[in-house]
């Protein structure tokens, strides 16, 4: 009986099976033989016949191979460049900003610099920019404009604490017999609030920053208070600064004082909060201000400074509250009676 003609079906099954079964011995033999994986492709034959694949499909297995170990290598490497770009580079940076590795490297003063003592370079645009501690976390991009625009409820709480502020005196000290004895002479200098509407929330002092992770001298003294809240002029003088300065309210008054010049600040307070202006010649526990919270502030809070220079530098800085004490300022109060 004669050989029945294969169907066009069978035909392509028989072509598979055997595509299949080269595929499989061509893999064996490259994993015999490593050099299989390296030599050349071979030349794609001429004149394929109808019953087989063309010559260059039997080298599918060593291609793929191939690709399968660039494309690990490559994946390895984006993977290590990534890794550089944002973990090591940011670190690095971060660590050699900070005093303590600049004095490591030989280069800059560590971060326990005594107070008045030049420390790694850190320009400021202003006063405002200088202010750490409560105030550090912070975005210092944050839109000036806006945190300058107290809702109808604040703007009303500063109105108020204006217009009920009581005159304030000096607080009187008590004898040692019990006696209450007048001050003498008029006190020159007065701490800034009214002792019982402040808490002290954050010192004069070297701190770490808690988002750049380095030593970074908080320039003055924060007294955490509700908006509003009266500040006074901490000695007689003349106002060089009364406004808004990079979105943040300040006042900053030139004294002489025992033949010294000082410059005291005071930060964060509304424009409206604002009851002075430059060229204004103010006394001793004068009203000159409410606390806010404008520019780099969590919160509502005075940050007071005391310096040697009108400037940002962090030598131009002393301890506020151990500047008060040593020139023998007083508490104020608004009972005068």
């Amino acid at each position: 009986m004669a050989e029945q003609p294969m169907t066009r079906r069978q035909r392509r099954d028989a072509e598979r099976a055997a595509e299949r079964k080269r595929a499989a011995e061509a893999e064996l033999s490259a994993a015999d033989d490593p050099a299989a994986c390296t030599s050349p492709l071979p030349a794609r034959a001429s004149q394929p016949s109808a019953t087989s694949a063309p010559s260059h499909e039997s080298t599918y297995p060593i291609m793929v191979q191939r690709r399968s170990r660039m494309g690990t290598v490559g994946r390895a490497s984006v993977l290590a460049v990534l890794a550089l770009v944002t973990v090591v580079a940011p670190l690095q940076s971060n660590v050699l900003a900070g005093p303590q590795a600049a004095a490591a490297l030989g280069g800059g003063v560590s971060a326990a610099a005594p107070t008045g003592t030049a420390t790694t370079t850190d320009p400021s645009s202003s006063v405002a920019a200088a202010v750490l501690g409560s105030d550090a976390d912070v975005d210092a991009d944050t839109d000036s404009d806006l945190s300058n625009v107290p809702d109808a409820a604040t703007l009303a709480r500063i109105r108020e604490a204006y217009e009920n502020a009581s005159a304030t005196c000096a607080a009187q000290t008590t004898g040692a017999s019990g006696d209450t004895a007048a001050f003498t002479t008029t006190p020159e200098l007065f701490s800034p609030m009214v002792p019982g509407t402040y808490t002290v929330s954050s010192a004069y002092g070297y701190r770490l920053h808690p988002t750049l992770g380095y030593m970074k001298l908080h320039a003055g003294q924060d007294y955490a208070a509700s908006v509003g809240t009266p500040i006074y002029a901490v000695a007689a003088g003349t106002v060089v600064t009364a406004g808004m300065v990079d979105g943040t309210g300040t006042v900053t008054i030139e004294h002489e004082i025992d033949g010294e010049t000082w410059y005291t600040s005071y930060l964060h307070m509304y424009e409206d909060g604002i009851y002075v202006s430059e060229g204004d010649v103010v006394q001793a526990g004068q009203l000159i201000a409410g606390v806010g919270s404008t520019g780099r502030s969590t919160g509502a809070h005075l940050h007071f400074e005391v310096r040697t220079a009108n400037d940002v530098e962090d030598s131009s800085t002393v301890d506020p509250e151990k500047w008060l004490a040593e020139h023998g300022a007083v508490e104020l109060t608004t009972d005068c009676s």
